[in-house]
């Protein structure tokens, strides 16, 4: 768990904001197993170090809908941290998305998410589960021509210290570069 110290206060000023706020996230999510991990990740203050990984094991990479990808948080009150939600859209309603759901469903995961400004945001705590709640992954067939064929995956992580965790991508390669299919490459 990372270390916390007595939090402080710091100047946001306009003239510092001279650079555009893009909304939304990339349509890439990398999604991470903690059980693969070679060690649980470790934070100074809200930013986790790159993830190492067992032999064979890696992320996994999910090519996701356009600009669909969010990344939202909500204070639970004073003194009580904050609740992060991590929510992702698969164009895909199928065989092997109904296999990768169960996993999804089921399975102690991290997720990571590309942010416009090249940095990554991350939801995940080493003792704490990021789960979907009941509905929070959902789909449908679509019912005409013009429907959505999609599933919706949301998952919170609560409670945490900061509303935003970063973590430090690969040097060289990127998130790709820890893929568990890419293991052994």
């Amino acid at each position: 768990m990372p270390e916390i110290v007595c939090p402080t206060l710091a100047d946001i000023l306009a003239s510092d904001e001279c650079m555009e706020n893009l909304a939304g996230l990339g349509s890439v999510v990398y999604v991470g197993v903690k059980g693969d991990l070679s060690a649980p990740m470790t934070a100074t203050d809200n930013n986790y170090a790159t993830p190492t990984f067992a032999s064979g094991k890696g992320l996994y990479r999910f090519d996701c809908k356009e600009e669909s990808q969010k990344y939202a948080f909500s204070s639970l009150g004073r003194r009580k941290g904050y609740e992060i939600t991590g929510t992702l859209v698969l164009e895909a309603v199928n065989k092997a998305t109904a296999k990768v759901l169960r996993a999804m469903n089921n399975l102690d995961l991290f997720l990571i998410f590309k942010d416009n400004d090249g940095s990554s945001l991350i939801v995940y705590d080493p003792v704490r589960k990021m789960e979907a709640d009941s509905g929070g992954i959902a789909g449908d067939t679509g019912d005409t021509p013009d429907s959505d064929r999609q599933i919706t995956l949301e998952y919170k992580l609560s409670p945490v210290a900061y509303p935003m965790y970063y973590v430090t991508e690969p040097t060289t390669g990127g998130w790709d570069s820890l893929l568990a299919s890419a293991e052994g490459d």
